[in-house]
Parts: structure tokens; sequence; C-alpha cells
């Protein structure tokens, strides 16, 4: 009877005290009706300042985003302002800068929204742009990074920008609820931040019972927004009674913990189990194709005559498949959950068209902007579809894309006889239509671990890809 009494009388105090998320929402509901001292339109913001215009770590050389070999190439070629210049999609941006400053050609302002805006070296290419056509300044300087840009003027929003630290210049690009700057506490109210001093935070917070570290001067931080770790500021008179309720809690927590644990551990597995078998599908070709190379070099190493150059391509196209290959099947393995990580493509029209440049299709394309995607495995779904198209379907083959809303659509299509009723069917692992098989149900599966879908519409033969797109800033600019 008495440790009835007991766990009602806990309950009862617990039910009276608000958690931290509690508070919160009631902080935000007061600070509403608070002066504030600025006001900033976050949608304006992400428009006006990209990522990689707030943060220092842009400020530095960015080697590691191409293949090192091209960039000293393409350094040895600025220094001399001659080519032959690298043939590489990545470097692309960056040989056309070089050759125009080399030729002195003006480049117009849109090229510097479309080329993603950092400079391999470190810094904008805008800011290298204007040191030698000064007149531009005025039209290139909404390209400039903020630690490139002049001292703003006092209590602007580039001023508060320019003086942030780079915590909560993370937390502002995240979109945090709250973030604290300096001396000012953001806080966001829908799409708008509203900015207060340390009077009116420091007495509202009081008025809730609750206080914040910045996450960074804390080893534990059970809840935390942006740059900021909360605490409750408890006036319990009962912690002896909340003691035994939090043991309780914590026996009630490892249970749980252990059996989420268990079947989190069934689920990884199946997930490196199917890693397995795309490495198994993916690796054959190249291999084989890498292996007949080497043995056609071999045999002609000394001469290397005229006839052995496209051996000596395949070589090294193979090569670089498998490094790629490796790498993101090495991220996919330490990835336990979650979808996978995306890269930012500049062009998205010309990414198609190297993937698609094996093939024989045509192609319908929107008009170009950039996007965030993920490269190798999207590249390899797409390939793969095409090459069943090809090798299975019936000619022609055609590849259209959209992009509307954050989705991008593709639709490969073939005249095969293929229907929406036999995609049940055809997508089980092993069993084979005409070679579709396994590949097929490994396309489906990576589709899935990008956030989307694969379906299948026809006659004629149509495989639907469509995944979550996003664009930067760099595409609503143009």
């Amino acid at each position: 009877m008495k440790l009835i009494v007991l766990l009602i009388s806990l309950f009862s105090a617990q039910a009276l005290a608000l958690t931290v998320p509690e508070r919160l929402s009631l902080l935000k509901d007061d600070f509403a009706v608070e002066h504030n001292i600025a006001e900033v339109d976050f949608r304006q913001f992400q428009l006006n300042y990209p990522e990689v215009l707030l943060l220092p770590e842009y400020q530095l050389p960015q080697t590691a985003q191409y293949p090192v070999d091209q960039l000293q190439r393409l350094y040895r070629n600025a220094q001399l302002c001659k080519g032959p210049w690298p043939v590489n999609p990545l470097l692309t941006q960056p040989v056309v800068f070089t050759r125009a400053v080399c030729n002195k050609t003006v480049l117009p302002v849109g090229w510097f929204a479309r080329a993603d805006y950092i400079h391999p070296g470190g810094g904008s290419y805008a800011r290298r742009y204007v040191a030698l056509f000064p007149e531009r300044y005025d039209e290139l300087i909404a390209f400039y990074h903020i630690s490139e840009r002049a001292v703003a003027e006092e209590n602007s929003e580039l001023f508060r920008l320019q003086h942030m630290s780079e915590s909560a210049l993370r937390a502002l690009i995240a979109g945090a609820d709250f973030l604290i700057a300096g001396e000012e506490l953001w806080v966001r109210h829908q799409d708008v931040y509203r900015v207060y001093d340390r009077a009116i935070w420091s007495r509202t917070l009081d008025r809730h019972d609750i206080s914040f570290n910045l996450v960074s001067d804390v080893q534990y931080c059970v809840t935390h927004t942006g740059n900021i770790c909360w605490q409750s500021i408890e006036q319990s008179k009962l912690p002896y009674y909340l003691a035994i309720g939090l043991v309780v809690f914590n026996l009630l927590f490892v249970m749980g913990w252990g059996f989420h644990r268990w079947k989190s551990h069934q689920k990884i597995l199946a997930e490196r189990m199917l890693v397995l078998q795309i490495l198994t599908h993916e690796l054959r070709t190249p291999i084989a194709s890498l292996g007949l190379t080497v043995e056609g070099f071999r045999r002609q190493f000394d001469s290397l005559p005229e006839n052995v150059y496209d051996e000596f391509r395949r070589l090294c196209e193979d090569s670089r498949r498998l490094k790629q290959l490796a790498e993101a099947s090495k991220d996919y393995l330490q990835s336990t959950q979650g979808q996978l990580s995306v890269e930012h493509v500049p062009s998205f029209n010309e990414w198609v068209e190297f993937v698609c440049e094996p093939f024989d299709v045509t192609l319908s394309l929107p008009d170009d902007q950039a996007v965030d995607i993920n490269v190798y495995w999207l590249a390899t779904c797409v390939s793969n579809l095409l090459a069943n198209g090809q090798k299975y379907g019936v000619a022609p083959l055609t590849l259209s894309a959209s992009i509307s809303r954050g989705r991008l659509v593709m639709r490969i299509c073939d005249q095969g006889p293929l229907t929406a009723k036999d995609w049940a069917r055809i997508r089980k692992p092993f069993v084979s239509e005409r070679g579709l098989g396994l590949g097929l149900t490994i396309v489906e599966s990576m589709i899935k671990r990008m956030g989307g879908k694969l379906s299948l519409e026809g006659p004629p033969t149509t495989f639907v890809v469509e995944i979550p797109c996003e664009s930067n800033t760099s595409a609503s600019r143009r």
C-alpha cells in the first residue's frame, strides 16, 4: 500500500513540473510579445547568403573537392596561361574562370551564381575577379564571402553575421528555433528571426525557470536547439521521490533500449548483406574489363602504339570506377540509418549527359540548374536502367527529366511491352525477366535509400525514378 501511495505522489509531482520542451514552447509565445531590436527574414537570408559564403572553412583551399592531379595541372596552366586544359566535369567552372582571367574575358553576373561561388584555392571567385576588374565591384559584391567584405554598418544584418561564431552561423543556416550570438538571442517565429538583447531575454528566461549554456561548453546535453543547451531551474521539494522515479524510468528505458538495439542490429545486418549483393553485382563488369585491358596493355607496353590508346583509356576509366565504388560502398557500410548523403552538382544537365554518354539514348532535359543529389548511387541506378533498356528493350531508348517543388523525376523509356502489372514480379530478387533480376532489386533499394521511389509504367516500358532534389540558392539566383 505504501508503494502505491509513493508512486501516486511521485507522478503527481512530475505532472505539475513542465518539461524543458514545454517551457521552450511557452518561452517562444512569451518572446512574441516582447520588444525586439531587429528582425531577419529567414527566406531572404537564405537567398542572400548561401552557406559557402558564410562559414569560415570556405576561405581555406577546397582541394578535397577536386582530383589533385587535375588541380595541379590547372595551376600550372594558370601560371603560363596556356593549355592543354584539364578535361574533367568537376573542374569545368575553375577552368572557365582561369581562362577568363588569363584572357581578361568579361564574365556575366549569372556565371558567379552558377559556379558555386568558391574558388578551389579558397575564397570567392568574385573577389579574385574584382582584383582584375575593380569596376565590377558593385555588381559582384553579393557573391563575396562575408569575411571578404568590409565591416558593415553596426547593428545591420551583415554586421551581425560578420561577428557571429561558427556555431551560431551553423545554427542559423539550419534554421534552429533558438541561437545565441554574443549578447543577442535569436528566436525564430515562422520564417522570421527576432533578435533580443540580453536585458530582455534574461528577464524572460527567469520567468520560465530556464537557463542555458553553449553546446560547446558542456559535455552532455539533453535538450539543445541550435548552439544552445537548455536546462530547467528545478524548484522541486521531492528529490527523493524523483530519484526513485528516475531509477524506475531508467530500468524501463534500458529494457526498451536493449530491445531497440537488437532490432537495429538485425536491420543493420540485412542492409550490409544488401551491400555485399551490390558490390558483387557491380564489380563484375569493371573487373573483367580491367583484366582484359591490362593484358592488352602488358603485351604492347614497350611500344605504346596508337592502336592501344583506347585500351589505356579504358584502363583509367575502370580504375576510377572501381575506386568510386569502393569509396561509396565504404560510406554505405558505415551508415546505419537515414538517407544517403548528397553532393552538390552545379549543372544537372551536364551531369546527365556525362552519365548517358556510353548509351545510345535520346535526352529530353529541363532548364539547367544546380541540384543536391547522391552522385554515385544515382548514376549507378540510371546506368543500370539504361543498360537494361539498351540490351533487353526495344529501340529507341529515351530519358526525360523534370524538376519541380524539390522533386527530381527521371523517366527511362523504351518500346518494350512491360506494364505496371509486371512490376510486382520483376522486382523480386533472382526472378529474372530477360536479365533484369537482381540489378533491378538493387536499383529499387538504393533509390529508397535516397528517399525516393522506383515505379514501372507502360506500355511502352517506362521506368520512373523519383527522388528528393534540393536546389541551393545558386539555382534560385539564375
